[in-house]
């Protein structure tokens, strides 16, 4: 290693060590590093901010950072394992939804980040030969995540947004949540478990035949529920068998 290198490494390791650092003008730009660090996971974390309050975020995100040093340049990378940070934080112990909460706000940032793709055009299904149904992909949208949660994540979400007093407007139970995108907008709502268990499938890129049984006992409603998902621009397009 040269013996740029070699600086260059001693000088983050001190960014990033548990204790300050002795030389001042390093200690001025480590706090200066770990607040930015910090602002980055408010803006994507608005909602757990407002569940802990100032304080105990600014501490959580000190602790990420020191933790979990950020590795690109882009701080719209920062932050992807807050919610696993939260999960086995001692002082968030108490808040066992905090860690879901953080996982789905993440998933709404990545949504609004990402590319855009073609959608699925379900008409196309029509030209398909018989007998060849299972030669056509379906795939999600680069911006669909999926959120799976014991906790109603989604409740609290919403109940956290402006205007809002904190109080979830239904009775707490397990969610399962869509994150889309709807035009510019980011999106998300709740899936019943026939619904979800199709998502999973075709996170993976489903054939028809599996996406048929990741359905089981509620098969007879692909049709409803991919025509509800092209519409809603959640799949994209994939590799359809060719026509008759």
């Amino acid at each position: 290693m040269s013996v740029l290198g070699a600086l260059q490494r001693e000088f983050v390791a001190q960014l990033f060590a548990p204790a300050e650092p002795a030389d001042p003008r390093v200690a001025v730009y480590r706090r200066n590093v770990l607040a930015n660090l910090a602002g980055a996971l408010a803006a994507t974390h608005p909602v757990v901010r407002r569940l802990v309050g100032d304080a105990f975020f600014g501490e959580a995100a000190r602790r990420y950072a020191l933790a979990v040093p950020s590795k690109s340049g882009d701080l719209n990378h920062y932050g992807a394992t807050f919610d696993a940070f939260l999960a086995s934080y001692g002082p968030a112990r108490e808040l066992e939804y905090l860690a879901d909460v953080a996982r789905l706000e993440w998933a709404l940032h990545e949504s609004e980040q990402a590319a855009d793709a073609p959608s699925f055009d379900l008409a196309a299904l029509a030209g398909v030969a018989p007998g060849h149904e299972d030669g056509v992909r379906l795939a999600l949208h680069p911006a669909v995540r999926l959120v799976a949660s014991r906790h109603p994540v989604l409740a609290i979400w919403e109940a956290n947004q402006a205007g809002r007093d904190g109080t979830p407007d239904r009775e707490p139970a397990p969610e399962r949540v869509l994150v889309r995108r709807e035009g510019q907008r980011t999106v998300a709502g709740l899936v019943d478990s026939a619904e979800w268990n199709l998502l999973v499938a075709l996170r993976g890129g489903a054939s028809m035949g599996s996406a048929l049984d990741a359905l089981g006992d509620d098969a007879h409603r692909l049709p409803e529920l991919l025509s509800r998902l092209a519409a809603a621009s959640v799949l994209r397009a994939g590799h359809a068998a060719s026509r008759a």
